[in-house]
């Protein structure tokens, strides 16, 4: 059965090996030095997932496995999605894999567990976690998770090593993310109230079976207190009172049970509106849901305590995302249902389960009723997968996605933002504006869209609108390099090179681990001929990430500062990894000649003529060397 359904959820998510890098993959991945090296290991582990842009980068977040898997995967896979991809696809395998043994075990049945895992499998509502590279988190907390729980009920007492398994597992899920803490309250609920004989055992033998769960989570929060000073450290949205955000949490709780048992209407990233009346109807049918889940607990906590577990599991996991002052941008989105809804198809396993036996009690209807279901189980299947599969090239690339979702959501500022920068990316800025006006109408005040339109006022040529833009970015976000190194060439261009000079070095101090901020902090100080300054700031510009722009300008630092030995082997790699730029080999073959090497010269001036034959300097110099090309070929 187990390699039938991995089958199942290896096939749904095939076409997801062609998606590439989007949304936040291109910050968290590309553009983080953390996932270069592993000298940042520490940062990795005692610092928040944000951490890498510098001041700005405070957060709730703290979801090491995360980085440290990119890591791992960057040194496997360097920039090629591909990789990240597959590796989402087999662990969302994994985790299908764990589903049914955990639920056979729980309800020793395989029935039970068999229909619980291949809807697992088919669900459109994981559809996100699995496509897109950065909801890897939700795959690695839940196949530790459900690991975890899985070892753990599958002996009547545990031992050492099962301990050990148990915790290191338990760890290593709550370091991935943080829902995955509740793990520890539903051990102790089935230590107490699920395990076979429990009503005969000793409060004390079932404390030490979960004692070191409990323990390992209780250090868990010491850590991240004494990391950051509480548990959550940053309040995300001030503007929602307490009174909001309870009435929030219940409209949520109605929209995430419709997507469980609908998942229609998905998307990307669903626009959260604060509820702000209890006779909201969301708020009334959340508020039911969870007095009906409470009912469905206290009568099933008697009858079949595994069910009431299951109903505990979708509350607790799910819980820790409802606060809204604490969340994100996103409020709501689908990849939070990924854990929860283990145990929701665990139920859809049971209630199946109890209808095939009411067939079966009741011949009349038994042959009818169990071929009706099969059909419906068919389709069911079969819809899933096709949503999955027909869903999946969402994530392929920016346009894409950013263009999808806000046919959803189309009063979603963030992706309006995140369209205009990609329009910016492709040098369309008046669709740019246009979007990124959009989204200031959205939300007026978002640094993000400021700093964004600023860039675009720019390359437009709207001098004053920039400026404007990126003075409100910096007020409104003033620890955030992009929008002080973007005003500061905003007064280089105006030809203010002392206040330029001062934004990026303003930027440099708030992200030091921005590459483009000491990028253009080395630009500044080479025109003013503070030559060392910007070979430093060149320098570390390449280790934290190694652009062209970044490597020519410190290749002709030292070429200016006739440093042509220490040049020579960047402008060697450059050619290399750029095989085409005829400016390269051109710098190349200079130095090389220069040097006395007039055979090593004269290969890259050919190769300077390969992709720009009408190049004089190039002819010319082959000729004084003694080589004297032949036109090239109009064959």
């Amino acid at each position: 059965m187990v390699p039938f359904l991995c089958l199942v959820s290896l096939s749904c998510y095939a076409n997801t090996l062609l998606n590439g890098f989007v949304y936040d993959d291109e910050l968290q991945i590309l553009a983080n030095p953390y996932v270069k090296s592993w000298h940042y290991l520490a940062k990795i582990f005692g610092t928040t997932v944000w951490s890498f842009i510098g001041a700005a980068g405070d957060t709730n977040y703290y979801r090491p496995m995360m980085t440290f898997t990119y890591l791992l995967l960057w040194k496997a896979f360097g920039d090629l999605p591909f990789g990240y991809h597959l590796f989402n696809i087999l662990l969302n395998a994994l985790v299908v894999a764990l589903v049914y043994l955990a639920g056979k075990e729980l309800f020793k049945s395989w029935s039970i567990a068999a229909v619980a895992a291949l809807l697992f499998a088919i669900h459109p509502i994981h559809t996100e976690p699995v496509a897109w590279i950065a909801g890897v988190p939700d795959l690695e907390a839940t196949f530790l998770l459900v690991a975890a729980f899985f070892v753990y009920i599958r002996k009547p007492l545990l031992g050492l090593s099962s301990h050990v398994l148990v915790a290191g597992c338990y760890l290593t899920a709550i370091l991935a993310k943080e829902p995955a803490l509740m793990l520890a309250p539903l051990l102790a609920y089935y230590e107490h109230f699920v395990r076979d004989g429990h009503a005969h055992t000793p409060a004390r033998a079932k404390l030490r079976q979960y004692l070191p769960t409990c323990l390992v989570g209780f250090g868990y929060l010491v850590l991240r207190s004494l990391l950051f000073g509480k548990l959550a450290p940053v309040l995300q949205h001030p503007q929602v009172t307490w009174r909001q955000a309870i009435l929030s949490a219940f409209a949520l709780i109605t929209t995430y049970a419709r997507m469980l048992f609908w998942p229609a209407h998905l998307s990307a990233f669903h626009t959260f509106h604060v509820s702000d009346s209890f006779w909201d109807s969301s708020v009334l049918i959340g508020l039911a849901i969870v007095l009906g889940c409470l009912l469905l607990l206290a009568y099933f906590h008697k009858r079949d305590p595994r069910i009431s577990l299951c109903v505990l599991w979708i509350g607790l996991t799910l819980g820790p995302v409802l606060n809204v002052r604490w969340m994100a941008a996103n409020v709501l989105t689908e990849r939070y249902l990924y854990l929860p809804s283990v145990a929701f198809c665990w139920l859809a396993g049971c209630a199946a389960h109890y209808l095939w036996g009411l067939l079966e009690i009741r011949p009349k209807l038994a042959i009818p009723g169990k071929a009706l279901l099969a059909v419906l189980g068919l389709v069911l299947v079969g819809l899933g997968a096709a949503s999955i599969v027909g869903r999946n090239p969402v994530w392929r690339d920016d346009l894409t996605l950013y263009t999808t979702t806000l046919r959803a959501d189309p009063d979603s500022y963030v992706m309006h933002l995140n369209l205009g920068t990609t329009y910016f990316a492709t040098r369309n800025f008046t669709a740019a504006e246009k979007e990124l006006q959009l989204a200031l109408q959205l939300k007026p005040d978002s640094p993000n869209v400021l700093n964004a339109l600023g860039c675009a006022y720019l390359e437009l040529g709207r001098l004053e609108d920039s400026a404007s833009a990126f003075k409100s970015a910096i007020a409104y976000k003033p620890r955030w390099t992009d929008s002080h190194f973007n005003y500061g060439r905003l007064l280089k261009k105006q030809g203010q090179s002392g206040a330029a000079l001062a934004e990026f070095r303003t930027a440099v101090e708030v992200g030091p681990l921005n590459a483009s901020a000491h990028l253009y902090l080395g630009e500044a100080l080479a025109e003013r001929g503070e030559n060392s300054g910007a070979e430093a700031e060149f320098r570390e510009s390449i280790r934290l990430f190694p652009s062209l722009s970044a490597q020519q300008q410190l290749a002709d630092l030292l070429l200016q500062t006739g440093r042509e030995t220490q040049a020579l082997p960047l402008l060697e790699e450059l050619a290399v990894e750029y095989p085409y730029d005829s400016a390269i080999h051109l710098k190349v073959a200079r130095v090389l000649e220069h040097l006395g090497r007039p055979e090593d010269a004269r290969k890259e001036y050919q190769k300077t003529l390969e992709t720009d034959p009408a190049n004089t300097e190039a002819r010319v110099a082959l000729g004084r060397i003694g080589d004297n090309p032949k036109a090239p070929s109009r064959e």
